[in-house]
């Protein structure tokens, strides 16, 4: 991964587009990937307060929807099945190397961040501001 295949959302979402969304494909399509049917990674899935995962995040019913084959690292995912369907895997190297993106929803830990310096291919910086709430 290089500085370059860094990408993060427009400041001002465009009317009836999610930004996150749009810059993703915009990203993808660059390297020849197609959304649909693009293997999507989230990483920093966040969890309800008795530490079992939480509904899920308003963007992965949004990737699902356009064809994007969407998977989630969650810190219990070997053994929490998630509520709406998501398939939530852990953090590997494979699971990295395979994901045509990989949305980053939370700022790697410091485990995380090595593997994904190293295996990810893409990283899109879906974060939010500091001060945003999380949706």
């Amino acid at each position: 991964m290089t500085e370059g295949d860094v990408a993060t959302a427009p400041a001002t979402p465009a009317p009836d587009h999610d930004p996150v969304v749009d810059r993703l494909a915009e990203g993808l399509a660059a390297r020849g990937v197609p959304l649909a049917g693009a293997r999507v990674l989230l990483l920093g899935l966040p969890e309800s307060r008795d530490g079992e995962a939480s509904a899920v995040p308003p963007l992965a019913t949004l990737l699902h929807a356009t064809g994007a084959l969407v998977r989630a690292v969650a810190p219990h995912a070997a053994t929490a099945a998630h509520p709406a369907g998501l398939l939530c895997v852990p953090l590997t190297a494979r699971e990295l190397s395979e994901a045509d993106a990989v949305v980053l929803l939370a700022t790697p830990g410091e485990a995380e961040r090595p593997l994904v310096e190293r295996w990810a291919a893409y990283v899109h910086d879906a974060r939010p501001a500091p001060g945003t709430p999380r949706t």
